[in-house]
């Protein structure tokens, strides 16, 4: 076979080789833009994504919304996993006495710390809401929005309790002075049915 000749079968069949190569990359890349801008749409500005081929992997979305986050992207045509970054449960302490409710704790979002502050003062039964909760990257608040309206509207019902309930390295802490027996058993409960009886540390006591 003449040189020429080798030659020109070659690139007879590398070039559309090549293309072939070409095209699968630009028809990959035109499916993470869809699948990325698809995504972006189902959070409604609750987090961020990260596409890799057909992959998902979430960011920045509050910890109570990730279940739901995953279910709406993972529904998405063309998506075939979804995955998401935790964020870190920072420390968070709700304290409550007959005046005020004082909240502290850290999460990712300005919007999602107002909406957080919003719900539980409308279970505080017209005590003061006290907010020392700021923002921070990658961080929420280590109760859910639900479970920490729950505890509030359990601790203000009624007149007489002076505590504090520390969410911190996986143990929920209730320490301080609760108005009866009663009052104590129900919130232990509460608090067991929410995160897990291993999990409530008990230092209350009773007035």
């Amino acid at each position: 076979m003449r040189p020429w000749t080798r030659y020109w079968l070659t690139a007879a069949v590398a070039v559309p080789a090549v293309l072939a190569v070409v095209g699968i990359a630009v028809q990959g890349n035109d499916i993470e833009r869809q699948i990325s801008a698809e995504s972006t749409k189902a959070l409604s500005g609750a987090g961020d994504v990260v596409v890799s081929g057909r992959d998902v992997t979430l960011v920045g979305v509050p910890y109570e919304r990730i279940p739901d986050a995953k279910k709406a992207v993972q529904a998405l045509p063309g998506v075939r996993a979804v995955s998401a970054r935790d964020p870190a449960l920072g420390p968070l302490t709700i304290s409550v006495d007959d005046k005020q409710v004082v909240i502290a704790g850290t999460t990712q979002q300005d919007a999602w710390r107002k909406q957080f502050l919003h719900v539980i003062g409308e279970y505080a039964h017209g005590r003061a809401l006290v907010d020392h909760t700021s923002t921070s990257p990658g961080t929420d608040f280590a109760m859910t929005t639900t479970a920490a309206a729950a505890l509030v509207s359990v601790l203000t019902l009624e007149p007489g309790s002076d505590v504090k309930v520390s969410v911190v390295d996986g143990q929920v802490v209730l320490d301080g002075v609760l108005p009866d027996a009663a009052r104590k058993a129900n919130t232990i409960a509460l608090l067991e049915r929410l995160f897990g009886k291993g999990v409530v540390v008990d230092k209350t006591r009773s007035a």
